[in-house]
């Protein structure tokens, strides 16, 4: 998506951190934007705000949405284009927190609220929006914000949040090779970076275990500091236009993705020696095969 102007995007955790900032971005460029979370005042209230902004160059409304809730997730698209008339991108946002534990003390109410909102609601907004975008026909984008933490491991206690944004990861790469031509996809991973998360305990459903002690935020002072969360949206967005899938704001993380891969190509030096005959027994080259087989068989 080369411009987002007279476009409409609807943006889920977008009450505050990331998801706030990407609207302000964005209502500057004159896109529409609809902005979700929990609390429907909230939104309302946020959605107010950035419409009285004095560089603001198009409209917002605020639309409550729990993304742990499919029916709320269809609402939401709903109302977006019932009111606007079309929807041209998704910012999938929402995600929370489950603090640092260790692995073998993360609670279960704990490990499958954060893949019900960071996992399941992201796929299943994803999914949703895919479905109209393919059907609305025009060109439009998918922004799933993933972490540093699908990239990289940065720090110990956090096996249960890691591996939900690994997963994000993973079907967002898949679902790249399935859209259709007017459907383009990005993968948001931001660094350490000053948002709410710490607070998104508080805000947990009583089927997960209810609210949970707000964590101390992060230091916003100090020799180790998050990024300002204003570092994100306009960089996020210009990197859309270029036609990014990774988006990477931080250089911080790059240590993380490095150390990773460097250590998975090690392992394989030292354990594989190059041979002739690897796409015989490659993955891809048995799905590309038969995909173009499948192909043939419907062109006939």
């Amino acid at each position: 998506m080369k411009d987002f102007k007279d476009k409409v995007a609807v943006l889920t955790g977008a009450a505050n951190g990331i998801g706030l900032d990407l609207a302000k971005t964005l209502i500057r460029q004159g896109c529409h934007v609809v902005v979700s979370d929990l609390n429907l005042e909230e939104v309302q209230a946020r959605a107010d705000q950035l419409e009285k902004m004095p560089d603001a160059k198009a409209r917002a409304i605020g639309v409550a949405c729990d993304v742990t809730q499919v029916a709320q997730i269809d609402t939401l698209a709903e109302t977006a284009w019932a009111h606007f008339g079309h929807v041209d991108a998704l910012f999938n946002n929402a995600g929370v927190g489950g603090g640092l534990t260790p692995a073998v003390k993360t609670k279960d109410a704990d490990l499958r609220w954060m893949f019900e909102v960071n996992f399941f609601g992201n796929w299943n907004a994803c999914m949703a929006f895919t479905r109209r975008f393919s059907d609305q026909g025009t060109p439009a984008h998918i922004c799933n914000t993933a972490s540093e933490n699908s990239i990289g491991w940065p720090a110990p206690y956090m096996a249960g949040y890691n591996a939900t944004k690994a997963a994000v990861l993973g079907y967002t790469g898949m679902l790249r090779m399935e859209l259709p031509p007017h459907i383009s996809i990005s993968l948001l991973c931001p660094g350490w970076t000053q948002t709410e998360i710490a607070k998104s305990g508080a805000r947990r459903p009583e089927a997960f275990g209810g609210p949970k002690p707000v964590r101390d935020a992060a230091p916003i002072e100090g020799e180790v500091t998050p990024y300002p969360v204003e570092s994100v949206g306009a960089y996020t967005v210009e990197q859309i236009k270029q036609g990014a899938f990774y988006i990477f704001p931080h250089y911080a993380a790059r240590h993380l993705a490095e150390e990773r891969n460097d250590e998975i190509i090690a392992a394989f030096d030292a354990q594989q020696t190059d041979v002739d005959d690897w796409q015989a027994h490659d993955t891809r080259t048995f799905f590309t095969k038969m995909l173009a087989a499948n192909q043939a068989k419907k062109d006939k």
